[in-house]
C-alpha cells in the first residue's frame, strides 16, 4: 500500500530499479503492475495508485519549496541529489522576511 502511495505521489519506479531489484517479485508482476496479497482472502489484488501530486498532498503553495522536496524524493538514487548538490537548491537561497 505505501508502495502505491509513493508511485501515486512521485510517479512509476523505474523499470531498469524493477528489473535489478532483488525483491521486486513480492510487489511487482512480471509486467510490473504492483500488486499485495489479501491475508483475510488469500487472494491477489492488484493495487492501482491513485495519482496525486506532492504539492497537493502537502498544501503548499511555494512551488520552489515543493520543487526541493521533488529533487530530494527521487526514487531513482542515481537522480537522487547528494548532500552537497542539494544545498545548492534554489529554494535554500530564498530569503523569507
Amino acid at each position: 500500500m505505501i508502495l502505491a502511495r509513493m508511485i501515486g505521489i512521485l510517479g512509476p519506479i523505474d523499470e531498469e530499479m524493477l528489473a535489478l531489484g532483488l525483491e521486486t517479485s513480492k510487489y511487482f508482476t512480471e509486467k510490473y503492475d504492483l500488486y499485495h496479497m489479501n491475508e483475510e482472502t488469500g487472494r491477489v489484488e492488484y493495487l492501482i495508485p491513485e495519482s496525486s501530486s506532492l504539492s497537493h498532498q502537502l498544501l503548499d503553495s511555494d512551488a520552489k519549496f515543493v520543487d526541493f522536496l521533488s529533487y530530494l524524493l527521487q526514487i531513482n538514487p542515481r537522480r537522487r541529489p547528494t548532500a552537497s548538490e542539494a544545498l545548492e537548491h534554489e529554494w535554500l537561497s530564498i530569503s523569507y522576511h
